[in-house]
Parts: C-alpha cells; structure tokens; sequence
C-alpha cells in the first residue's frame, strides 16, 4: 500500500523525557473534554473516550508509530513517460542494490504518468519496466530504465520527483529476481506486509475488534503485521463479480458480515479491504489503486462493486479520484456508500486542540480543510453507478441532531455527493444497525444486479493470468 510520508507533518514535538508531562497534558485534557462534552458528536466521544480512559497509552503507541514511519519510510514520486505499448502495464521496482538482491518494494500502473511509489530509508534505486508481453515479468528487450536514489536525500527524507522515460537499452543489467513480480507479494516488502488474494474468513484474528484499534492507533505497525491488504473470503471465481466491502474508522471487514451473508453468492463473491485507519486518506486511496491494478492483472476480472461503510465511502471517493486523475479503473462499475460524512465532522476540529497528538486521518475529516473541499474537485471515472444510502435514526444521549446518531444529516447528504448518485435512500436505522437492515441488503444485491445485466456478460480480459 502506496505511504505518504506524512508522518513527519503530523508527529508532533516529542522526547522520551516528556513522558510525565504528556500525562500530566492528558489528565489536563480529560478536565477539559468534561466541560465540553456536550458539544460534541457521538463519535467524537468515543474517540477521545478511548484516548482518556487508556491513560494515554494511545498516545505513546501512535507517536513510537509515527516515529518509526518518519525514521524507515519514504515516498518517491515522480512521472513514467515512453514506452512502445498503449495498453500494456508499468512496474516499478525499488530495490537496495543493483544486482535485486535487495528488493524493497514493487507497485503495478496501468499506464504512464505520475506516480507514488513507498520506499525505505535505505533504497537506493528504481527499475522501470513495460510489461510487453503482459507476463509481469522482465524480459530482455522490454521498454526500461534505471534511476539511481541519492542517499543523502533519502536519508532527509526529502527525495525530488523523477523522471522515469524508458528505453530499450540499459545502462546497466536488469537487476535478478523479476521472474515472477508477483511472487514478491507477501515477503515483507518495504518491512511492510502487505497481502492481496490471501483467503481467509471473517473469523480470522485479523479482523477483530483489537485489531481494528490497532489500526487506527499503530498504522505502520498493523502493516508490518500482515493484517493489511485485500482479502478473499473465498477462492477466486472466474464465473462471478467481485464486490469489495471497505470498512469505516476504527472498523473492520466483520462489520459487513449480514451484508456478505445476504450477497447472491451465485453472482457475486466479497473481497474485504482491511486497512490501517489511522492512516491518511489520500494515501490509503493511492495505495488501493495499486492494490486493485496489481489484482485484476493477476486475475483478469472486467468488473467489480464496491460497498463502503462510514468513512470507508470517503476513502472510496479519493480512490475513484485516483482513478480519476490517472485516467484508468475502468473496471469499476457499482459504488454505494452507507452512512458517509462526506462534510466531514464539525467538532474534531475542536477535540483536536486537546488531543497531545492527532492520528493523520484526523485532519481528513475535518470540515473546510483541503481533503473535503477537494474530495469531489474530479468527477467519477466514466462507468461508475453511484448510490448513497444513509440513515436518520438518532438514539443518541449526547447528540440530537439530525443524523444516524453519529453523522449529521448534512455531513451524510452533502450535495456533491447526491449530484453524483444515481439514487439517494434513507433508512430508519442508526450509523451501525443500517448494516443489518434486510431492505438496505435487498437493495444492494438489486443495485448489483442491475448494473451486472446492463453491462451485460463480460469476457475475461486476455492477460496473462497469474495463478
């Protein structure tokens, strides 16, 4: 998943001898958090409930967190230009050495362009390659280029865009190791696992309520522990579409398992995507678009749904505007969003100037600030069918507000969002009931369904399919 070295922006002052007066800040905090508690949303309070009840524990979690992603983890950018093939796909490979003994991290493009591409503290060059005969494997004589890293630059932390123009000369050998590109996934690339296509059940560890805090606390950490990524909840089915279930903060794929159980089995199978909420949105929807261009070429699938949950709509948005800016995804065919703050949330602002330290994603919900006034800036790629669900049941004590108890009405129904929906429908349910509502089930499967039939039976793309 594609890191924007954000960390550094959002690490605040911090030394091991503060330790007492971080606490002392906290306690401060939880006085003050007292007197405003009113103000402030459901969410907002469960929140900062589970900052101030830890004793701060959080807080001591995220900053050795952030530390460690602003001491190990860079971001280089830059633009992919030439190439011999219109269609054909790019990779790039960071590696620590030229000879691929050191391979740190690999991203799939559907085409020139800029780019994003995670890198470590220590790498030390790019190889660029065009993937001529769609093997994903360097052949000699494909359209490639290396680009060497200055170590001083890496070391800061501050790397310059490149250039990346391949041709079909080298300056040097192609690095080892490029046989099967897809064969690195899963070995701790960058010291980040990340897995695409793993099987497992909605059961499985990492899918629980610890580490979906977790998650949102130690971003980097939930990476390294392989619990990121997208998963199967079955074996991969030619014959059927796949639908991809994005949770909200703080959640995880089991939140969607009514939703899963009720999906037509016949016609659809679930991907879950389990991702490290505490994360930057912008880079979380950069990441997916590596992720889904890394599984559709290995799987070869023309179309896939996508349902998302809370803020799992808002990473959906910025992944579709991803897609949007790269011109490609143009496997995505159904979006529906459940109970999303497209406006963000009003109060975090002010709960923000208590918290010691703010997890990044924070700052994306934040109402006025650059991700929301930018979220709708590009419209949705050619294709997509958008429906927004939402709910305005509030049962909530500290709030009553219009809403689903914890995002207002506003926030859910923000016009930009609804210029873009096909069908906008409410629920009579709460931000986390909505979920095992059977008519918001029954109409998903219809929504799917339907934009299954108009798009009519798509043939597998004719790749190279790796099994």
């Amino acid at each position: 998943m594609a890191l924007q070295n954000s960390s550094q922006k959002n690490q605040r002052s911090f030394e091991p001898c503060q330790a007492a007066k971080v606490q002392v800040s906290c306690q401060k905090s939880a006085a003050s958090f007292s007197a405003a508690w009113c103000g402030f949303g459901r969410l907002l309070a469960l929140l900062a409930c589970s900052l101030l009840l830890s004793a701060c524990g959080n807080v001591f979690r995220l900053l050795a967190d952030a530390r460690e992603s602003s001491e190990q983890l860079r971001v280089v950018s830059g633009t992919l230009e030439g190439g011999s093939c219109r269609d054909c796909e790019w990779i790039i490979v960071v590696l620590g050495d030229v000879r691929g003994e050191a391979i740190h991290n690999f991203r799939v493009f559907e085409q020139a362009g800029r780019f994003n591409i995670a890198a470590l503290r220590d790498s030390r060059h790019l190889f660029a390659f065009q993937a001529i005969n769609r093997d994903f494997s360097y052949q000699p004589g494909e359209p490639a280029v290396w680009d060497d890293l200055d170590p001083a630059e890496m070391q800061r932390g501050d790397p310059p865009a490149v250039i990346l123009r391949v041709a079909p000369v080298l300056k040097r050998a192609a690095p080892t190791g490029l046989e099967n590109i897809f064969d690195l996934r899963g070995t701790n690339l960058a010291q980040i696992d990340v897995q695409l296509g793993v099987v497992s059940p909605l059961s499985d560890a990492r899918f629980s309520p610890e580490s979906a805090t977790m998650g949102m606390w130690e971003p980097v950490g939930f990476m390294k522990a392989g619990r990121a990524g997208v998963f199967f909840l079955e074996p991969y089915d030619p014959r059927r579409t796949p639908v991809l279930f994005v949770h909200g903060i703080r959640g995880s794929p089991r939140n969607f398992a009514s939703i899963i159980d009720s999906l037509d089995r016949s016609r659809f199978q679930a991907w879950v995507l389990n991702y490290p909420s505490g994360l930057d949105l912008r880079a979380l929807g950069d990441g997916l678009v590596g992720l889904l261009t890394e599984l559709r070429h290995r799987y070869g699938f023309n179309t896939l749904h996508i349902v998302s949950h809370s803020m799992g709509g808002l990473l959906t948005r910025e992944y579709l505007a991803e897609c949007a800016r790269a011109g490609g995804c143009d496997y995505v065919s159904t979006v529906v969003s459940i109970s999303t703050p497209f406006s963000g949330i009003a109060a975090l602002g002010d709960w923000m100037e208590f918290s010691r330290v703010v997890v990044p994603v924070w700052r994306n919900l934040v109402p006025e600030k650059p991700f929301l006034r930018d979220l709708f800036a590009l419209p949705l790629p050619s294709g997509v069918s958008y429906h927004l669900l939402f709910g305005y049941r509030n049962a909530a004590t500290l709030s009553r507000s219009s809403g689903d108890g914890v995002i207002p009405l506003e926030s859910q129904l923000r016009p930009a969002a609804q210029n873009e929906a096909v069908a906008v429908r409410g629920f009579n349910e709460d931000h986390v009931s909505i979920l095992g509502n059977a008519e918001l089930q029954n109409y998903i499967n219809d929504a799917l369904l339907r934009q299954d039939s108009r798009n009519g039976v798509r043939s597998q793309r004719r790749l190279s399919v790796l099994r």
